[in-house]
């Protein structure tokens, strides 16, 4: 009889998928169906750096750049968001520079402007934090079209890996444990967000681009979240590894 106190529990695994910083990216072609414009904001994802350090290379954006996560040419993790008026309500950074690594590492951020101090950045289960604006108003979330791996316009191209990429307008008190175990484990594992992302804040997000373990790369274009599917440029490939390894 096995003794229950000696069964591991099972670790969730996750897959995970290659841009080759030449000819990959995503285009929805659309804005984000049930987008609605606000101030509030939460994106996840697993990221792992496999080439042009010192160069800016985007992980999500919408068309006109009123809404981007970038790492840029400082090797700094960069998220900014403004109003369709254009300009910057939102612009906050890590302190902590990345660069090509074998490590996979998860980004987690929050952000309310109408909140004083409502605004996190958690790198790898760490605060990793610098603000350079933070302005109460309306950020431009309905912009017409949105992309992952590269702007919109397809420059600034990821050389990289990417898993379990979830975003949505809502916040969520990140600087609460808790709320952190809601996307990373205290191992600093992957947690299962649910089939259509919905666990983490009670309500499916806009965006969650996943590759189930051993699934084909091109499903990662397939989103799960409410705001409708991309399409792949170039080829994805599965990558060599998972944050799950």
């Amino acid at each position: 009889m096995i003794k229950p106190w000696l069964v591991r529990p099972q670790r969730y695994l996750v897959g995970a998928v290659d841009f080759d910083g030449t000819n990959d990216y995503m285009l929805r072609g659309a804005g984000l169906t049930g987008a609605a414009d606000g101030s509030q904001g939460t994106i996840s994802f697993w990221f792992r750096l496999d080439g042009g350090d010192a160069a800016t290379q985007y992980f999500l954006a919408n068309a006109a750049d009123k809404v981007f996560v970038r790492r840029t040419a400082g090797n700094l993790i960069n998220i900014q968001a403004g109003p369709s008026t254009g300009g910057a309500l939102l612009n906050i950074s890590t302190v902590a520079t990345y660069a090509t690594s074998a490590t996979w590492r998860h980004f987690l951020a929050s952000w309310n402007l109408a909140t004083a101090g409502a605004r996190f950045i958690y790198v790898g289960d760490v605060a990793d934090l610098t603000v350079t604006t933070f302005t109460n108003g309306t950020i431009d979330y309905t912009d017409t079209n949105w992309a992952i791996g590269a702007t919109a316009a397809g420059a600034s191209k990821l050389n990289g890996c990417l898993a379990e990429l979830f975003f949505h307008t809502t916040y969520l008190d990140i600087s609460v444990e808790a709320n952190r175990r809601k996307f990373i484990d205290a191992a600093l594992n992957p947690v299962n967000l649910g089939a259509d992302g919905s666990t983490p804040l009670g309500a499916q997000p806009l965006v969650y681009q996943r590759v189930a373990d051993g699934a084909a790369a091109s499903t990662f274009a397939s989103n799960l979240g409410s705001g409708g599917n991309f399409t792949i440029t170039g080829a994805l490939d599965v990558a060599s590894t998972s944050p799950s390894d």
